[in-house]
């Protein structure tokens, strides 16, 4: 029931505050309810009644608690009276003290207040005593390179004026310390200026810090530009200065007055080589300085510096200052120190009236100084790339300035490649230091570059005419290791395989390595500590050459003279060879070949070529605008060396009748092409001037004169043992050897060319051409080696009109094969004095079977009279020889047997069919058409003439 009259108890009477007559005064109605009311009365006093009681039974509960709280709030009471006591007591003591003894404790207080005047007094005249000493003290610091430590004790010694103002002394300072500021920034400017030709990391971080605390960090930024462009102009026109006093005679102070353009004139050809090195070398340092500082404030970028001044001459004052000479503490206005009461009471007000204000004002502070930096960092780092270009573009003016004074044509060979090596690195330099393409300098040079290459192109042109006409055709003895790559001309490679770079041009693009993380290929950080890229240019790349081949004797071999073959060829096989041709001393042995010759068949002439091939290349490499000249160039040496080797052999010998050596197409468009843009021709023409008088002007083109083909200097091959075959196969092989080298070199010539397929297009057929070489040369010399001139005669004696078939092969096939027995040991004995390949032999033989072949043609033409039984014997002797042929070589099948066999069966045709089967083989003579035409048609004198029309008609 209690709980009952609990939870009647209406939740408004919990809040508070509440009033519960008027809460009940609004729970009345209108009109008032007397029974209403009296029951609304007695429920209360029922509410009352149970509240009372749990409110008594809880104080019940808890009156142990409450005598305790009574007992301890009694014992407080009573240490509160017994401390009052005590209190009481002090103060009625301490006032009859302050009675007794208040006379003596004035006058001692004045006293000590005078004291602490005085001691002020001195500390400030101490203080301005150190201001005025302050500049030696600044003269050392900055004589020891301490500008950051200068600068702040200058800032402070500012600040420590302006706080004793008060004093006339210390106006004067002020004025003082300024002019001081004023002379440390200069100090400053000049130990910037040094840093650019000198960079030294622990003098920048100094001078870097000064400018901070100065808060002058963009100035410094500019002054450092000017600095380092003044540094290229002062030191550029000094070292010019100096080759032009060396170079002229003229008066010091006369050239000291010429400005920089005319100082490059002045500078003698002999110097301009060593002064432009020298000069690169100048510019090289200020660029690596300049890169340096570039790195450092990338590794510095990431670091936020502060500047913090700090007001209290303790901070820095120890520099100037013994620690008994710092200040005291602050007193108050009667001359004592802040008790610790006021000092609590002054911290608690401070606490409590602006700690968040403060708090407000520094974070926006705080934010606005970190923007400051952020803005400072965005613009250093923006002046710095520029930089990079200007500086760059500085450096192209001063070269590009000097360059165009000079005389290129003047240059020998190994000058103007060791001048081009010096630009071509400097380029290299300039791409890797602020990665922009150096067109500037690149188009200057090309007009320049492309009349000297045009000029020497010319000289060395004639210079390998002069050595054909001078070829003596006798093997260079050179190396079984030997390749281009062995020849000095050739060391630009070695250095190119190393390290593979791109050289910088219009369509090159080399990504710019910084210090740091270049590469091992990078300029900067192979000589960032010692050294300059320049010092390999002065340096001979290639090496010394060990290329020929030593005897036991000490000296050269070359053993490719008929007159010296013996001395190759052990005595042994000598001796037996001479029983096998004598036919004396014992029975007869069989014949032992020399062993071959290994090697390369080059002579000197083709090493000459090659060595050209090497520079030219070496051109292309430095000189990317022409490089598609020199590439032509390269064309026309190997062009014209073909052309000559085929003019000096093709006249060598007389033509057989038989048979014509055969010519490709792309030979002769080689020939054609040589004699229309090389050789050097002149044409008169005549014209008209404008009054009407004719005038003759001759028109010159071409190159070089064509090579004297009058064989001084050859023998006479009639009269040699190999009949010019052994000075041909030198000739021609090296025109193939050449031919190889240059299908070799081709990637990298490709990577010196804007269009790679330029050398696909000049050299695509080459091969093919210098393979047709060997037919049109090789055909006589084996025709004479052979002797085959001897056979005809031997064919007319035989005779053809036979009544039955013969079992029996003629004798002139015996005289064949023998000769072809003779051919085959001189190719051996040819084989011991030049290196011949399997191709080289086997086109040798299959020329020697091709002019067989001919020979069996061109003497079953000449037979006046034959029978059927003739042409089955020419059929024998043919298949003979063909027999013989395959056990002597390994060649199969034997070559041009269709040609003869074909020629045979014609006779069979019937003549209904022989004019179109003359028509159809054009590859015959116009005799041996002709014959075959008279012995098919001997008995219709109108056919024979018609076929005899057509065989004309073919002839023109």
């Amino acid at each position: 029931a209690d709980q009952g009259g609990l939870d009647a108890i209406y939740e408004e009477t919990y809040s508070e505050p509440f009033d519960p007559s008027l809460y009940e005064l609004t729970r009345l109605g209108d009109p008032c309810d007397q029974a209403g009311i009296d029951r609304d009365r007695k429920l209360l006093l029922q509410q009352l009644t149970v509240v009372s009681k749990k409110v008594f039974k809880l104080i019940l509960d808890r009156q142990t608690d409450c005598t305790a709280q009574l007992d301890h709030i009694i014992s407080v009471q009573m240490d509160l009276l017994e401390c009052l006591s005590t209190c009481t007591t002090s103060r009625q003591s301490l006032a009859r003290a302050k009675h007794q003894f208040v006379n003596c404790s004035l006058g001692i207080l004045a006293g000590y207040r005078r004291k602490q005047q005085a001691l002020s007094l001195v500390q400030n005249l101490k203080i301005i005593q150190t201001l005025q000493k302050t500049g030696h003290r600044l003269e050392t610091l900055l004589a020891q390179d301490k500008y950051s430590e200068a600068i702040k004790l200058l800032l402070e010694c500012q600040v420590v004026a302006h706080n004793y103002k008060h004093f006339t002394a210390i106006k004067q300072l002020t004025v003082k310390l300024q002019d001081t500021l004023v002379m440390t920034e200069e100090t400053l400017d000049t130990a910037l200026a040094k840093v650019c030709m000198n960079f030294d990391t622990t003098t920048y971080s100094k001078i870097q810090e000064a400018y901070d605390l100065l808060g002058k960090t963009q100035t410094a930024m500019d002054q450092l530009l000017m600095h380092i462009t003044s540094s290229i102009h002062t030191r550029s026109w000094s070292l010019v200065q100096v080759h032009a006093a060396m170079s002229s005679c003229c008066n010091p102070e006369e050239l000291a007055r010429r400005p920089y353009p005319e100082l490059c004139h002045t500078v003698g050809q002999q110097l301009f080589l060593p002064c432009l090195i020298d000069l690169i070398k100048v510019l090289w340092d200020i660029m690596l300085n300049y890169r340096k500082i570039y790195s450092w404030h990338q590794t510095h970028a990431a670091q936020s510096r502060e500047t913090k001044i700090l007001a209290e001459p303790g901070a820095l004052w120890p520099l100037v200052l013994d620690e008994k000479d710092v200040p005291p503490p602050e007193r108050n206005l009667c001359g004592t120190e802040p008790t610790q009461k006021d000092t609590v009471a002054d911290e608690g007000q401070e606490e409590g009236g602006g700690d968040d204000g403060k708090a407000q004002e520094n974070d926006r502070n705080s934010e606005a100084h970190t923007l400051e930096l952020e803005l400072q960092k965005q613009y250093i780092s923006k002046k710095l790339d520029s930089g990079l270009g200007r500086i760059w573009q500085e450096v192209q003016t001063k070269v590009r300035i000097l360059v165009h004074s000079s005389n290129l044509k003047q240059f020998s060979i190994e000058q103007f490649i060791r001048f081009l090596d010096t630009i071509h690195t400097l380029l290299q330099v300039g791409k890797e230091f602020c990665g922009h393409d150096s067109e500037t300098l690149q188009d200057s040079l090309q007009k320049q570059c492309l009349s000297y290459f045009q000029a020497y192109h010319v000289a060395r042109l004639d210079e390998l005419k002069t050595h054909l006409e001078n070829e003596g055709w006798a093997l260079c003895p050179v190396k079984l290791s030997f390749s281009p790559r062995s020849l000095i001309e050739f060391g630009h490679m070695k250095l190119s395989l190393k390290s593979p770079s791109k050289t910088p041009s219009k369509r090159s693009s080399i990504s710019s390595s910084s210090e740091t993380g270049g590469g091992t290929g990078s300029y900067f950080v192979r000589y960032w500590s010692d050294g300059t890229p320049f010092e390999e240019v002065l340096r001979d790349s290639g090496g010394d050459e060990d290329i020929l081949m030593l005897v036991d004797g000490g000296g050269f071999e070359n053993e490719s003279s008929e007159d010296e073959e013996n001395e190759t060829v052990p005595a042994s096989i000598l001796e037996n060879n001479a029983i096998l041709m004598t036919g004396t001393n014992g029975p007869r042995q069989p014949w032992t070949p020399p062993p071959p010759r290994q090697g390369f068949c080059l002579a000197n002439t083709t090493l000459m070529v090659l060595r050209q091939f090497g520079r030219y290349i070496h051109l292309m490499k430095l000189l990317h605008p022409i490089s598609s000249e020199i590439l032509l160039g390269i064309k026309q040496l190997f062009e014209f060396y073909v052309y000559s080797v085929y003019k000096v052999f093709s006249s060598s010998l007389p033509q057989d009748s038989w048979i014509k050596p055969r010519m490709s197409s792309n030979l002769t468009s080689l020939l054609d092409n040589v004699e229309r843009e090389i050789v050097l021709k002149s044409k008169q023409v005549n014209e008209v001037d404008g009054e009407g008088n004719q005038t003759t002007h001759e028109i010159i083109s071409g190159l070089v004169r064509a090579p004297n083909t009058g064989m001084a200097v050859l023998p006479n091959f009639e009269e040699c043992k190999y009949k010019g075959l052994l000075e041909k196969i030198l000739a021609v092989e090296s025109c193939v050897y050449l031919s190889g080298q240059l299908v070799t070199l081709l990637p990298h010539v490709k990577e010196c060319l804007q269009d790679g397929s330029l050398a696909d297009q000049y050299f695509a057929d080459q091969m093919s051409i210098v393979h047709s070489l060997r037919d049109s040369l090789y055909l006589t010399s084996i025709n004479k080696l052979i002797g085959l001139h001897h056979v005809i005669p031997a064919m007319t004696k035989i005779k053809w009109d036979l009544k039955e078939v013969h079992s029996q092969h003629s004798e002139y096939v015996d005289l064949l094969v023998k000769l072809f027995h003779d051919l085959s040991q001189r190719l051996e004995q040819l084989a011991g004095i030049v290196p011949i390949e399997p191709d080289v032999r086997t086109c040798i033989w299959s020329l020697a079977f091709q002019s067989a072949a001919h020979l069996f043609v061109e003497g079953f033409s000449t037979v006046k009279k034959c029978t059927n039984e003739g042409r089955a014997l020419m059929q024998l002797d043919y298949r003979q020889f063909i027999l013989k042929m395959e056990k002597l070589t390994d060649i199969r099948p034997i070559p041009c047997q269709e040609f003869v066999t074909a020629y045979i069966k014609a006779f069979y045709i019937p003549e209904s069919e022989l004019e179109a089967w003359v028509e159809g083989h054009r590859e015959y003579s116009a005799s041996q058409l002709t014959a075959l035409v008279n012995a098919v048609a001997y008995s219709n004198n109108k056919a024979r003439q018609k076929f005899e029309t057509i065989v004309n008609k073919i002839r023109r």
